[in-house]
């Protein structure tokens, strides 16, 4: 929404569309293997219609509504961080999905640093790149460790 209001071009609003497809896609799967029917049809027509109201918003409000994602984002990056360093491995956390989503971020990192001139996008992106970053780094840490069989009764 912040690009969308700002003077972007094609490549920062079509990357949006896309995410924003792939949000809806992916919020419509949870809903309905949920056996949430009713969710699983409203939230594709909901989360088009929250961004348009996103991108009318002004500037500065947007850069509040960002200022604010920036904790939200790296506290669950720290809770899964923590989560792992305190049971000593990774359990079932995908090393393939981690890796991706590093890779990602440092590529929209990139990208921010050419194309954006904001430092909330670039903090943002920047302690997301970090965090994932230290995931994956827990991969290899505790790469031989097995989690401990659940006990059966």
């Amino acid at each position: 929404a912040v690009v969308s209001t700002q003077s972007g071009h094609y490549g920062r609003g079509g990357e949006n569309f896309f995410i924003l497809l792939q949000l809806i896609i992916l919020l419509a799967q949870y809903y309905h293997y949920t056996r949430n029917t009713v969710l699983a049809l409203v939230v594709p027509l909901l989360v088009p219609v929250i961004s348009f109201v996103l991108t009318q918003l002004p500037v500065s409000q947007l850069a509040v509504a960002l200022t604010l994602t920036i904790p939200l984002l790296a506290l669950s990056k720290i809770l899964q961080i923590k989560t792992n360093f305190l049971n000593g491995h990774t359990g079932q956390l995908s090393f393939v999905t981690s890796l991706l989503n590093f890779l990602g971020v440092v590529a929209r990192l990139f990208t921010v640093l050419q194309e954006v001139d904001d430092s909330l996008i670039l903090a943002n992106v920047t302690s997301t790149a970090v965090l994932n970053g230290v995931i994956v780094l827990q991969f290899y840490w505790y790469w031989n460790v097995t989690p401990p069989k659940a006990k059966t009764q």
